[in-house]
């Protein structure tokens, strides 16, 4: 039988059942929540959903209608069971996004949120085969943005958070479409190189790119910073 565990996040306002050898939720799906500008009973797409951790985080912030498209029935069960666990209605559709047929086709969302998978795992092999799917990076992250982005209603909201490295590749997707694009680097300590970008745009928007100021998570002595704290914690937004 599957080892889960039931966790913490945002000092308990979200309580999340995972795997214990599986997928596990980590600070970026909740920095990518936090960035999420949503209001009162708007519609938020989550791709790639993993065990709902996004689309709680947000719930927890400001009440909104949640939607969750994963491809593993494992992880659909989970975000079944966090949403009952945290009294919130999910549509959880498990679906893969790169096949032809789409159960969402037409319909449009006012935010569409990803962390999709990312890590290099050329030559590397895991254990267990839902983190396998869950973090590897090996499949059209060009196809994987185009199915967010269609999905958006016009002057909808795109989040998402990927590897500094990816930077530029990613805007040459994203900028064909979204403007107002505002990149927020993400760093370990001060006088480090980020480890993470969020990337955020409007759909339709004509505004110009902007590098947004950093988020600090540490100080110098491993500390969570005033900044972390605020946004990993209390459940404050960018």
């Amino acid at each position: 039988m599957e080892s889960i565990t039931t966790d913490d996040f945002l000092n308990g306002k979200v309580k999340l059942r995972q795997s214990v050898h599986g997928l596990r939720a980590t600070s970026d799906a909740v920095l990518v929540a936090a960035a999420v500008k949503a209001k009162k009973n708007d519609t938020v797409l989550d791709v790639g959903a993993g065990n709902g951790i996004i689309g709680l985080c947000i719930a927890a912030r400001v009440p909104v209608q949640i939607n969750a498209l994963e491809i593993q029935e494992n992880l659909v069960q989970l975000i079944q069971e966090n949403a009952t666990l945290n009294d919130r209605k999910v549509t959880v559709i498990r679906m893969d996004l790169f096949q032809r047929t789409d159960p969402l086709k037409g319909k449009l969302f006012h935010h569409v949120v990803t962390n999709p998978p990312f890590y290099d795992t050329h030559g590397k092999s895991r254990a267990n085969a839902e983190q396998a799917k869950a973090y590897s990076a090996n499949f059209d992250l060009n196809k994987w943005l185009d199915y967010c982005l269609k999905h958006i209603r016009a002057k909808g909201t795109f989040t998402m958070i990927h590897r500094p490295e990816m930077l530029g590749d990613i805007l040459m997707i994203l900028e064909q479409k979204l403007g107002g694009i505002e990149i927020i680097p993400i760093y370990s300590k001060v006088n480090q190189p980020a480890k993470r970008v969020i990337i955020r745009g409007i759909l339709g928007s004509q505004k110009p790119t902007s590098l947004m100021a950093g988020v600090v998570l540490h100080t110098q002595t491993d500390k969570p910073t005033s900044s972390a704290t605020k946004l990993l914690r209390q459940g404050r937004s960018f």
